[in-house]
């Protein structure tokens, strides 16, 4: 088992850990020609392991994080869809679903009491074949625009609470500069925009953009702007 630190920043994944098995298993081949398993019901975890330091950034005052979030990612290594992994735990009779978007990201990630009640998570996937994944990501709202100022408050505070985790070891911890903005398809026409409307586009890659907002060359962009918003922004080293 890996051991996941805050001071990491790009994308760190391990098996999730299968501790117990109950129910059973039914073989069988999916429309992609798959071999899939039904009716299978494991348990993959108490519900702090799957969500790392998520207890410590809800403890934070809110006013220190209001830029960004921890994103959590799960996959399949056997090529299952998310739409096809079920994650649910049961908290004093309550049964709540793990809702995962199209790209494996956690769309709700739990209350602060959940976290600290600990509820056994199952799964409805065999064991081995799956990772988790934790990133750093900007929770500003999806937009065509971005303010200058609102990118280093994100970053500022993402390295804050990196170095805050790190305790003495904060000289060693990473520094995050890069944003990473993610699109559905190809990325669209972005462009760095300075104080006197001057626009230089931005490095794209297939489907994203990147930018750093702290280089000597982008000192004086006002704001950036995209042909249409991105679906994350995530930061990076």
């Amino acid at each position: 088992m890996l051991r996941l630190a805050l001071t990491c920043l790009t994308i760190l994944a391990w098996p999730l850990p299968v501790m117990a098995q109950d129910g059973h298993a039914s073989p069988g081949i999916d429309e992609a020609g798959l071999e899939v398993e039904s009716d299978i019901e494991r348990i993959a975890a108490p519900l702090p392991r799957l969500f790392p330091h998520w207890d410590r950034y809800l403890e934070m005052d809110a006013a220190n994080r209001s830029h960004f979030t921890l994103a959590y990612e799960i996959r399949s290594d056997r090529g299952v869809p998310p739409e096809d992994i079920r994650l649910w735990y049961d908290l004093d009779g309550t049964v709540t679903t793990i809702a995962l978007a199209p790209s494996g990201r956690v769309e709700s990630p739990p209350s602060l009491a959940a976290i600290e009640a600990a509820p056994t998570v199952w799964v409805n996937q065999p064991e081995g074949g799956m990772s988790l994944s934790m990133q750093f990501e900007l929770s500003l709202p999806a937009d065509t625009r971005y303010e200058r100022n609102d990118l280093l408050t994100g970053l500022a505070q993402a390295n804050r609470a990196v170095r805050d985790a790190a305790g003495v070891a904060a000289l060693f911890a990473p520094n995050m500069k890069t944003l990473e903005f993610r699109f559905e398809g190809p990325a669209p026409e972005a462009w760095a925009v300075d104080e006197d409307g001057e626009r230089t586009a931005l490095l794209v890659q297939e489907d994203r953009a990147f930018f750093r907002p702290r280089d000597r060359e982008n000192r004086n962009v006002a704001y950036l702007e995209f042909g249409r918003a991105p679906q994350r922004v995530l930061m990076d080293s």
